[in-house]
């Protein structure tokens, strides 16, 4: 069969998103060689570009028009594109389709990631949460198959769109290979690259209000004194962090709170081996990928109570409420001190993170595709 993808983030975007796609295609074409993939993007990064392996086929805007105007080439142009290229199947990998798709006979599939823009609206522009409703609701109405990344957003999906729940399929996501193949002499390596502590605590994330780094500083400054780590927060975008650096300075904690940026995706894995534990105390996620990420890494894992991340997290991690720096200082500290506890976690979460390989993620995936091209 032929099958396409939305591959705009897969040959832009760094993280989230973008890794989310490029870990899917890598084991699709490993794993389904037979089929033909083709990739459709309005723009490509070399250095995202050799992440993927395989003979992709790939597609940009043709005309003078499209190139100027590449949003409304994903939004219509792409449709045509791939009806001439006899498509059988074309995947949205993030909570759109184009919007004439249903115009063309074409078979579709949607991953919906979360429903974050209904659920905080207060963290985005109010003509970009009319773009990503329009959007979202267009592709969950008129997709043949919804993926959700998590029974929390298959619930999210019918709660507030009123989607049938047979019509969604809950499809966990899994990381880079490199974190399964990570030689373990590597952390050291990235300490002196990065200039690491020593021992560290870390979070890894955007800076946005909803990953909630303050308050894990925080739970640190409570705990300062007592513990031997310092605090390590990996992250580059995102409209909170000149606060979190604001928050530091006021608490005098320059010197055990240290934030790094553009960490490549080869030395991430090792970011996360060389830590003592994770802390997530993101206030709501589709799914949480960066907790699934040290697990991989066997760190024990401290995240948000409830929803899709401990669903990422599985039971062997220590759930906390997010809001509550007291609470989170003593999870930390409960965590450090405990060798039989941690021992516990690393096994029980390496046991977890087996149920979520990219050859289990490409497996469901290829199933949800078959079956909607089986049908009548």
């Amino acid at each position: 069969m032929k099958l396409a993808f939305d591959a705009k983030r897969a040959l832009n975007n760094f993280t989230g998103l973008g890794n989310h796609a490029r870990i899917l295609l890598n084991a699709m074409m490993r794993d389904f060689p037979e089929h033909e993939y083709l990739l459709l993007t309005p723009k490509i990064n070399d250095g995202l570009f050799n992440e993927l392996t395989g003979d992709f086929e790939m597609q940009t805007p043709e005309t003078k028009f499209q190139k100027a105007f590449p949003a409304l080439w994903r939004s219509f142009g792409i449709s045509k594109q791939m009806a001439d290229s006899r498509v059988d199947l074309y995947h949205g990998l993030s909570n759109e389709l184009p919007l004439n798709i249903h115009n063309t006979g074409i078979k579709t599939v949607v991953t919906i990631h979360d429903l974050i823009f209904l659920k905080h609206k207060e963290q985005y522009p109010w003509i970009d949460r009319q773009v990503y409703e329009y959007k979202t609701k267009y592709a969950t109405k008129h997709a043949d198959k919804i993926i959700a990344v998590s029974n929390e957003t298959k619930n999210d999906l019918m709660e507030m769109y009123g989607v049938p729940g047979d019509k969604i399929e809950v499809v966990y996501q899994s990381v880079d290979s490199l974190f399964w193949t990570t030689d373990d002499r590597r952390p050291t390596t990235v300490k002196q690259t990065y200039n690491l502590p020593e021992k560290f605590i870390l979070n890894v994330g955007s800076f946005f209000p909803r990953k909630n780094q303050e308050r894990l500083i925080e739970a640190f400054d409570l705990i300062k004194d007592k513990v031997e780590e310092s605090l390590l927060l990996a992250g580059s975008t995102g409209n909170t962090r000149r606060t979190v650096e604001e928050l530091i300075e006021r608490k005098k904690l320059s010197n055990r709170v240290k934030i790094i940026s553009g960490v490549t995706n080869e030395d991430m894995p090792a970011l996360y081996k060389a830590a003592n534990v994770f802390v997530f105390p993101s206030l709501m996620e589709g799914f949480g990928m960066p907790v699934l990420e040290a697990l991989i890494s066997k760190v024990p894992v401290i995240a948000t109570k409830g929803g899709a991340i401990e669903e990422a997290g599985g039971k062997g991690s220590l759930y906390i409420n997010p809001t509550n720096a007291g609470e989170m200082a003593n999870a930390i500290l409960k965590v450090l001190s405990n060798e039989a506890l941690r021992n516990q976690m690393i096994e029980a979460g390496t046991a977890h993170a087996l149920t979520m390989t990219d050859k289990l993620f490409a497996e469901k995936t290829m199933k949800v595709y078959e079956e909607v091209l089986n049908r009548p």
